[in-house]
């Protein structure tokens, strides 16, 4: 996805919008979390947060670190995009 196009789906979600957010894993596999509402906190620009462990249906289980051994939980990239 280039700068445009996350942009202009930044563009589309306003505060309290239902949103779905989608983690690939190494493998190919996808985990999604549907109509998840968007609020508005100071971090950085393109970043999301969650809570886990709601969130934790996006982690794969067989999915490490290469620099910890430790499952991937802290550093997922995932769309975020307004629910349909």
């Amino acid at each position: 996805m280039d700068d445009i196009e996350r942009e202009a789906i930044r563009a589309e979600i306003q505060e309290f919008d239902d949103v779905d957010i989608v983690a690939t894993a190494r493998a190919g596999s996808s985990r999604s979390l549907h109509r998840y509402s968007a609020i508005p906190y100071d971090i950085a620009r393109g970043c999301a947060a969650g809570h886990m462990p709601e969130m934790n249906v996006l982690c794969v289980i067989g999915d490490y670190s290469t620099q910890s051994d430790q499952p991937i939980m802290k550093n997922l990239k995932v769309p975020v995009r307004r629910s349909i």
